[in-house]
């Protein structure tokens, strides 16, 4: 049997879309970091920053919540 057919399951598009959300959180916070330390840091920095971090934290949640739902 193949690796790729014994790794397939309902829950492996949520636990990729919690990877994913939280990647981009601890992404955003690394931009706003910068954005607030540097001085060369504009407000499009910032408003990048905290778009990456909504969206991540949006889409972990969404992603944590199927997965806790498949389980039930």
């Amino acid at each position: 049997m193949k690796m790729s057919h014994r790794l397939q399951s309902d829950s492996t598009g949520p636990v990729w879309g919690l990877i994913l959300g939280m990647f981009l959180t601890v992404a955003g916070i690394g931009i706003w970091i910068y954005a607030k330390s540097s001085e060369h840091a504009n407000s499009l920095d910032e408003s990048l920053a905290m778009a990456a971090m909504l969206v991540g934290t949006f889409l972990a949640v969404y992603a944590g919540r199927e997965i806790r739902h498949r389980r039930r």
